[in-house]
């Protein structure tokens, strides 16, 4: 991208914002490499922060740096409005009214930046920020790219290749045909909710996808949809005509010829499980296509419908690929990195091997003093431990079937907890599902992941190792009866490889828990309860463990053990 004249780096500062309606989130670099990003929503604790300016994010990521406003050379934007608001047809008035989003400020509000230098704001496209996020700090020197969400600002698939000169985007699908708002649609329809695309993930094993056809489609440069656009209609008209042409679709012509029955949501097996296997096959399609325009044996995905493990699952096993990578940030979080890091290198600020994402804990650390500090304030008892003491008690109430809490050391980003903020359980007993999933107020049909040392990952799965929880493998059939309760229907799972390297103390939580029952692997699901984000700090922890009704939290040092256990029950 182009640079305005006389924009020189004088710091080699750069923040990235996704400052759009939902997602809101901050990135911070120093001389191109990542220094810390975080998403709105762990600090506002209002989930996907919807309608939030980014501020708290960049206040955050400029305080752990130790450096204000002002000393930020530019601020990059995950998406540029005015050709947002040229697709959509809004006049200035309109653009004004609707998107706000990129204004000084929304994104620089008078109460947490009154008075300083605000820094020049660069617009990045919301499809190259994405493909930004996933081919740089994939580490690969050259990769196809594949992108897929709702929408960009006029298009809603991307196909790119990544190299030494950059990024280059060689075809684009339009906004009529997304994935992302098919999958919505789709969740809607189901009474899931639009915004639940792991729910329907979750709900398509239970059902046969032969059952029914829903009409999506995939050849050679095109996506179809089971109904035409209509004719003439631009903008938010024509998303809103299209989800209500498919809404029509699927009450017309699959079972159960309901929209949106929540009560009964064994009902849409069958639909949900058609609704996954034609976006596997497309997204199969599209993966063929990024080989055949780029020739490269390298993929790397970004975009909400990235977040879809067993699609990348497929695309992983498939053979098409040497390496498929996924940003852990897929969704629209992401591309603040992303955009950071397209006008950092316009700058001339490269990024190095530092910035490479081979682990995903990028997040806000743990500090012992407010951890002690916060476990005061809530009265709770408290022992500090040594790290190997930790772990072996630690060890010990997992295997004796109880719920740890456990928050330790920098937060991991991403929607997929990973060891630094998660609920910890024992697999192998299926009881150790259905207590989570009461504790979480989830749905009893949703499966809950496995962690596994990453040595270890070929003796219970068949797949592609992932360190980020993102693409799924099937247990095998002679490990199933060993970890039932990270086992879904259909022999599926979306194991997280844990390497030593980048989560020691994790690691050795796992090792430990190994050397009691002979099994290296944990149930390992997100902090937090039913619409609340990810844990971040000390005190969310402890609130959610006290909600939930953990049987203990392991903060930092500290093992605190509930006073009313349920281990082994």
């Amino acid at each position: 991208m182009e640079v305005p004249v006389g924009l020189e780096p004088r710091t080699g500062w750069v923040a990235g914002l996704n400052h759009g309606a939902h997602d809101a989130s901050c990135a911070l670099l120093r001389d191109g490499d990542l220094v810390v990003t975080v998403e709105q929503e762990r600090l506002s604790r209002n989930k996907r922060a919807l309608n939030e300016s980014p501020a708290l994010a960049l206040q955050y990521c400029l305080n752990f740096a130790g450096i204000e406003l002002e000393d930020l050379d530019v601020v990059a934007l995950g998406s540029h409005h005015d050709l947002l608001a040229q697709w959509m047809g809004y006049g200035d008035q309109q653009r004004r009214s609707h998107l706000p989003f990129d204004s000084p400020s929304w994104l620089y509000p008078e109460d947490l930046f009154g008075g300083q230098r605000r820094p020049p704001l660069l617009p990045v496209r919301h499809h190259l920020a994405h493909a930004a996020s996933c081919f740089w700090p994939s580490g690969l020197e050259e990769c196809g790219i594949l992108i897929m969400d709702a929408m960009g600002e006029d298009c809603s698939t991307s196909l790119a290749y990544g190299g030494a000169e950059g990024i280059e985007v060689l075809e684009t699908y339009p906004v009529d045909v997304s994935l992302g708002f098919f999958y919505e649609s789709a969740c809607e329809y189901a009474g899931l909710g639009r915004q639940n695309a792991g729910k329907l993930m979750g709900l398509a094993a239970y059902g046969e996808p032969a059952a029914m056809d829903v009409g999506l489609r995939y050849k050679p440069g095109q996506i179809s949809w089971p109904v035409a656009a209509t004719a003439d209609l631009t903008g938010r008209e024509l998303i809103e005509s299209r989800i209500d042409q498919l809404l029509e679709f699927f009450k017309s012509s699959c079972f159960p010829y309901t929209v949106g029955c929540a009560g009964d949501p064994l009902g849409y097996a069958h639909f949900a499980a058609s609704v996954q296997k034609s976006l596997e096959d497309v997204v199969l399609g599209l993966a063929r296509r990024v080989q055949a325009l780029t020739g490269s044996s390298n993929l790397a995905i970004a975009g909400g419908v990235g977040l879809n493990c067993s699609a990348n699952g497929k695309v992983a096993t498939s053979g098409l690929y040497e390496n498929v990578w996924v940003q852990p940030m897929a969704h629209d979080a992401g591309v603040a990195y992303g955009a950071a890091l397209v006008v950092a290198r316009a700058l001339g600020l490269q990024h190095s091997k530092k910035s490479q994402m081979n682990h995903a804990y990028w997040g806000p650390p743990t500090d012992e003093a407010e951890a002690a500090a916060e476990l005061a304030v809530f009265g709770l008892e408290a022992e500090r431990m040594k790290p190997d003491t930790l772990l072996k008690e630690t060890a010990a109430i997992i295997a004796a079937g109880g719920i740890v809490a456990w928050h330790q050391g920098r937060a991991e980003v991403g929607p997929r907890a990973l060891g630094a903020r998660s609920l910890l359980g024992d697999p192998r007993s299926r009881r150790t599902l259905v207590r989570l999933n009461r504790m979480k107020r989830r749905e009893m049909w949703r499966p809950l992941a496995p962690s596994v040392l990453a040595e270890r990952f070929t003796e219970f799965f068949e797949g592609v190792p992932n360190e980020f929880m993102i693409v799924a493998a099937h247990v095998r059939p002679d490990k199933r009866h060993a970890i039932p309760a990270v086992v879904h229907v259909d022999g599926s799972a979306r194991p997280q490889s844990v390497l030593s390297d980048n989560n020691p103390l994790y690691a050795g939580l796992i090792a430990e828990f190994e050397h009691l029952t002979g099994v290296p692997v944990l149930v390992n699901t997100s902090l937090n309860v039913a619409e609340e984000p990810l844990c971040s700090s000390p005190r969310d922890s402890i609130q959610t463990f006290l909600k939930c009704g953990a049987d203990a939290l392991v903060l930092g040092p500290y093992l605190v053990r509930s006073s009313s256990s349920n281990s082994g029950h």
